[in-house]
C-alpha cells in the first residue's frame, strides 16, 4: 500500500512535536515513528526443467561473490530561539527560560555485505545551550551517544535484526498508542520527528506467513524517556507548578545532569524487558492487530504526604511545623520510604488500519490498556484503564499543497468522586463519578513554490474540553542542495492548567538551519 509523501510525513510529524510530548507525559506511553527499513530483497532465479536437455557452455567460470557496498550518511541541525516576553521574574524559582541554542549531529555508515548481512552503525551528538532573563542560570552541556547500530540477517523465512534500532508498531505516522518500545528525547520540542526517537537495544524478527506479515521484538535491558523535569521549557514542572520545588538551590552547571534521575529511585532489572508482537494483512485496506507488555517509559512518583508538606514550607521560605519535621526525620532514621519513583508494567491490546481514500492516506488506530499510570491533582499516581483511538488523513501525493489532519480521543473509566486527571481534565470535573474523555485536534496546513525552493507552513492543535491551544506559523526556504533554512514560532494559549496553557510561558521565535551532509 502506498504510504503519505515524505513532505508530507515530515511536515505532519513535525507538527505533532510538542503535542506529543504533552501526551506522553500526562497520558500516553508514547508516540510513532515511520519504520527504519524493511527486509533487502534477495534476488531469486527459477529451476530448470527436469526434461529439458541442456547444453553445456563451452568454458565456465566460477561466480565471484557480490561486493560490499557502503554507503555513508549524515546531516547537522542547529537553531536559536527567543521568548516573545519575559514572564518569570529575576531569581524565582522554576522560572523560564527565554533564550536557548542547539545543535546537532548525527553520521552513520551502512554496510550490505552481501544479499545475507548488512551492518549498520550511527553516532549522534548534540550541544546545548540556554538562560533565563539578564543572562541568569546559564548552561549548556555536550551529549555524545549511540545511535542506530544493528546487524541484519537476511534468510529465506525470516529477517532477523540484532542491535540499536527502532521498531514501528501501528498504523500512524504519529501518536500510534501501540508504538511505546523506543523511548523518546522529550527534551526536544523542535525538528524532525526521527530526531526525538532513542534507538534501543532490541531483537526483532519478520517475515511473510502466506498473505499475512508478522513482527516480533524482545527489548532485554530498560531505557525510559529523556525528559527535563525542570528549569527548561520542555519540563515537566513548568512555573505555573508553583514553588514546591526550589531549583535555586542546584547549581545550573550540574542541573540538567541530574534530571534523568530525579525521578527515580528504581528500574527494572535485566532482561525483564519489553515484548511485542505484530501481524498485518495487505488488501485494499491493510489492517493488522499487535500486543505489547512493556514497561512504562515515564516512573511512578509517590511522596510521602508528610515530607510533602514540609518540602513544600521550605521551598515558599516558610518554617517548616516543626512536628511534622521532626517525624519525618525519626521516619527517615528508622529507614521508612518516604519518596519512591518506579516504572509500572502495562499491557497495550491494539487494532489498526490503513487505506487509500482519494488523494489521501487514512490510518487508524485503536488500543485498550487494563492500567496506566495518570496523576491526580496533587501529583499523585493512580492506575486508571484506558481506550485511545487515533485517525489521521494526510497527503498520499506529490503536490505542492501540504495537508494533515488528525485526532486523538482518550476514554478512561472509574475516575472517583474526588479524582481529577491533572491536564487531561479541568477542576470541574471533580464532584461525581464520571469516565474522563480527552480530545486532541491537529491540522497542519503548508504550501511549496518557487520550484520547491520555499515552503510556507501553518500547524493548530486544539483541545476542546478546557479549549487550549496552541498555534506555529513556518517558512523553510532550501537555495543550496540540502541545505534548509527556516524561521519559525510557537504560542500556546490557556487556563494555566490546561493541556496547553500549562506551556504559554514558552511562546517564542525560532531561526534554525538543517544540512544533510551525505
Amino acid at each position: 500500500m502506498t504510504r503519505p509523501s515524505p513532505i508530507a510525513r515530515s511536515s505532519a510529524a513535525e507538527a505533532l512535536k510538542r503535542v506529543a510530548f504533552v501526551v506522553a507525559v500526562f497520558a500516553l506511553p508514547a508516540f510513532a515513528q515511520e519504520d527504519g527499513g524493511g527486509a533487502m530483497g534477495i534476488e531469486t532465479f527459477e529451476e530448470v526443467d527436469a526434461g529439458t536437455p541442456v547444453v553445456a557452455p563451452l568454458e565456465t567460470f566460477k561466480s565471484e561473490p557480490a561486493a560490499p557496498t557502503v554507503r555513508v550518511y549524515g546531516w547537522t541541525s542547529a537553531y536559536t530561539s527567543l521568548d516573545t516576553r519575559f514572564d518569570s521574574p529575576r531569581g524565582a524559582a522554576l522560572a523560564e527560560n527565554v533564550w536557548e541554542g542547539r545543535l546537532r549531529a548525527v553520521l552513520g555508515v551502512d554496510v550490505k555485505l552481501n544479499e545475507h548481512v548488512r551492518l549498520v552503525l550511527e553516532g549522534r551528538a548534540q550541544v546545548r545551550g540556554a538562560t533565563q532573563r539578564d543572562f541568569d542560570r546559564a548552561k549548556g552541556f555536550f551529549e555524545p551517544m549511540l545511535g542506530d547500530a544493528f546487524v541484519d540477517l537476511y534468510t529465506s523465512k525470516v529477517d532477523l535484526r540484532v542491535g540499536n534500532q527502532r521498531i514501528p508498531l501501528g498504523a500512524n505516522a504519529a501518536l500510534a498508542p501501540a508504538d511505546a518500545l523506543n523511548p523518546r528525547d522529550l527534551r526536544e520540542s523542535s525538528g524532525d520527528l526521527e530526531d526525538a526517537l532513542l534507538p534501543v537495544f532490541a531483537i526483532r524478527a519478520q517475515g511473510e506467513l502466506g498473505k499475512l506479515s508478522w513482527l516480533a521484538a524482545y527489548v532485554p535491558f530498560f531505557q525510559p524517556h529523556r525528559l527535563f523535569v525542570f528549569g527548561q521549557d520542555e519540563g515537566v514542572l513548568q512555573p505555573a507548578f508553583g514553588q514546591s520545588l526550589d531549583n535555586r538551590r542546584i547549581d545550573p552547571s550540574v542541573e540538567d545532569f541530574l534530571q534523568d534521575r530525579v525521578l527515580e529511585t528504581q528500574r527494572p532489572p535485566p532482561f525483564a524487558g519489553d515484548l511485542a508482537l505484530r501481524v498485518t494483512a495487505e488488501g485494499r485496506v491493510k489492517v493488522g492487530a499487535s500486543w505489547v507488555w512493556m514497561n512504562e517509559k515515564l516512573s511512578r512518583v509517590t511522596v510521602d504526604p508528610e515530607l510533602a508538606r514540609v518540602l513544600a514550607a521550605q521551598a515558599a521560605g516558610r518554617t517548616p511545623d516543626q512536628a511534622g519535621a521532626v517525624s519525618v526525620l525519626n521516619r527517615f532514621q528508622a529507614g521508612e520510604t518516604l519518596y519512591r519513583g518506579f516504572y509500572g508494567r502495562q499491557h497495550l491490546f491494539s487494532a489498526e488500519a490503513s487505506a487509500l481514500l482519494g488523494p489521501g492516506q487514512l490510518d487508524v488506530d485503536f488500543t485498550y490498556s487494563p492500567r496506566q499510570t495518570f496523576y491526580d491533582a496533587d501529583f499523585s499516581p493512580v492506575d486508571k484503564a484506558s481506550v485511545t483511538l487515533v485517525a489521521s488523513y494526510s497527503q498520499a501525493s506529490d503536490s505542492p499543497l501540504l495537508y494533515s489532519i488528525s485526532y486523538l480521543g482518550m476514554a478512561l473509566p472509574d475516575i472517583g468522586a474526588r479524582e481529577q486527571l491533572i491536564i487531561l481534565e479541568p477542576a470541574t470535573s471533580v464532584g461525581a463519578a464520571h469516565t474522563a474523555f480527552f480530545h486532541l485536534f491537529i491540522g497542519v496546513l503548508g504550501y511549496t513554490f518557487w520550484d520547491k525552493r520555499f515552503e510556507v507552513s501553518f500547524r493548530g492543535t486544539f483541545e476542546p474540553v478546557q479549549q487550549s491551544f496552541s498555534l506555529a506559523p513556518r517558512v523553510t526556504y532550501q537555495g543550496i542542495e540540502g541545505l534548509k533554512l527556516f524561521v519559525a514560532a510557537e504560542f500556546y494559549e490557556g487556563k494555566p492548567w490546561s493541556p496547553f496553557g500549562y506551556f504559554d510561558r514558552n511562546d517564542r521565535v525560532l531561526l534554525g538551519a538543517r544540512y544533510e551532509l551525505f
